[in-house]
């Protein structure tokens, strides 16, 4: 025991001649270092409080419940953010006596050094205004939702085409989101998205000719999909005013391929493909197995 407390007794001597000799800076240190211990504590308080909530709830609807802890993280990490700034401020302020002339010398000297720490710490500021904890975005080969953003990474869960997650987190520079193209994209579950279907036509297939067939697929179509307005077009503004898209065209086989370009939300989406599959199937004739010769 008589070592430890002579190693707090030193530790607390040193201090205690610290404070003597620059109270300012062992005050905004012990600041510093407060906030980031409530912060620890704040974060595990939330993600447990909302990981319980969901486990409880018997509604399983909204598959990205985690956003919310995100969200409450990213507010905690911008208040950390301010009061860094604070304190480098006031002991700035505090420390004017060093000359005007040398802190322009240093800080260029850092500036070139560290030059993409502090385009990171620009980004910082500019994400927080164009981008929120959620969104979709696309960087270089890489596709993921924004979970976090802090001063000089920001983190993204990935995605794939269909907005299912990957498992694969990516933390990426902030600075590379001033240097570089950023896609924004609509994978979401309540998000707006363009679907395809593809309905192969031939003669032998289908129970009526092209014309007849395209003529009551029209009919059809009308009938279930809802004319594409400025609310409910997503970034797909070439479809408003229209219900739906179509083109035709033959592949090498000779066989028609009819495609029915529709706008909307993924859920909603599903079920109207569904309703034209099921259409179009009703058409095609039923080819009999044929019996084994004996």
């Amino acid at each position: 025991m008589k070592p430890l407390e002579q190693i707090i007794s030193t530790f607390l001597i040193a201090l205690e001649k610290l404070w003597d000799k620059d109270a300012l800076i062992i005050s905004l240190i012990t600041s510093i270092v407060l906030v980031e211990i409530v912060a620890i504590f704040i974060k595990r308080s939330i993600k447990r409080r909302i990981f319980a909530i969901q486990k409880d709830t018997p509604d399983r609807e909204n598959p990205e419940y985690y956003l919310e802890y995100y969200k409450k993280w990213q507010v905690i990490d911008i208040i950390r953010v301010a009061i860094v700034v604070v304190v480098l401020g006031v002991l700035l302020v505090s420390r004017t006596s060093i000359g005007a002339n040398f802190f322009i010398v240093v800080a260029g000297a850092l500036i070139v050094t560290f030059r993409d720490f502090i385009l990171s710490i620009l980004a910082f500021f500019i994400i927080l205004r164009r981008y929120k904890i959620g969104e979709t975005v696309g960087i270089g080969d890489i596709q993921g939702q924004i979970i976090s953003i802090r001063m000089f990474t920001i983190g993204l869960l990935g995605k794939d085409n269909d907005g299912d997650n990957t498992g694969r987190h990516f933390t990426i520079p902030g600075y590379r989101f001033l240097t570089e193209t950023i896609r924004r994209e609509e994978l979401q579950v309540e998000s707006i998205r363009k679907e395809l279907i593809k309905i192969p036509y031939d003669y032998e297939t289908y129970s009526i000719g092209f014309s007849e067939f395209i003529k009551a697929l029209k009919a059809e179509i009308e009938t279930i999909l809802p004319i594409i307005t400025k609310k409910n077009c997503g970034n797909f503004q070439t479809y408003i005013g229209y219900k739906y898209k179509m083109d035709i065209d033959y592949l090498e086989d000779k066989c028609i391929v009819i495609t029915i370009g529709l706008v909307g939300k993924w859920r909603r989406n599903v079920e109207r493909k569904e309703q034209i599959i099921s259409w179009a199937e009703q058409y095609r004739v039923k080819k009999t197995p044929k019996e084994p010769q004996i």
